[in-house]
C-alpha cells in the first residue's frame, strides 16, 4: 500500500475515534457508535482491498452492499447533524448555516475517497 493510502487510513482513524468521543454525550449513543465503527471498518476493508488485490477479490460483490450501507449511513448520520445542529450565539443565524454546511461539506469530503475506493474494488471485483 502506497504511503499515501496509510497516511489517509490513520487521519481517518483518528477521525473515526474523535466522532466516537463526539457521539458519547447523544442520546442513543450506542447507534451511533455502532454506525460509525461499522463504516470506519468498511472504508478501510476498500482501501486495503483495493491495494491487496488477494484480499480484495476474496469480498466479491459482497462489496457492493458494504458500499450501498456505508452511503445510507453517512447520509442518515449527515442529516442528524443538520437536525442536532445547535446554533452558537456569537454568529449570526446565516453563519451559523454557513458554519454548519462547511463542516458538512469537509466531512464528506474526507470520506468520500474510501467509498471511492470501496466503488472501485467493487467494479474491479465484476470484472469492470
Amino acid at each position: 500500500m502506497p504511503w499515501w493510502a496509510i497516511t489517509y487510513l490513520v487521519i481517518f482513524v483518528l477521525f473515526t475515534i474523535a466522532g466516537i468521543a463526539d457521539d458519547l454525550k447523544r442520546p442513543n449513543k450506542v447507534i451511533y457508535i455502532g454506525g460509525e465503527t461499522v463504516t470506519a471498518i468498511f472504508v478501510t476493508i476498500f482501501i486495503v482491498g483495493f491495494f491487496q488485490e488477494s484480499f480484495g477479490a476474496a469480498l466479491g460483490i459482497f462489496v457492493f452492499p458494504m458500499l450501498i450501507l456505508g452511503v445510507f449511513h453517512e447520509f442518515m448520520a449527515a442529516k442528524r447533524t443538520m437536525d442536532a445542529e445547535i446554533e452558537d450565539p456569537e454568529f449570526s443565524e446565516k453563519e451559523n448555516i454557513y458554519l454548519s454546511n462547511l463542516g458538512l461539506i469537509l466531512g464528506n469530503l474526507f470520506i468520500v475517497p474510501g467509498y471511492v475506493f470501496g466503488l472501485m474494488l467493487g467494479l474491479r471485483n465484476v470484472g469492470l
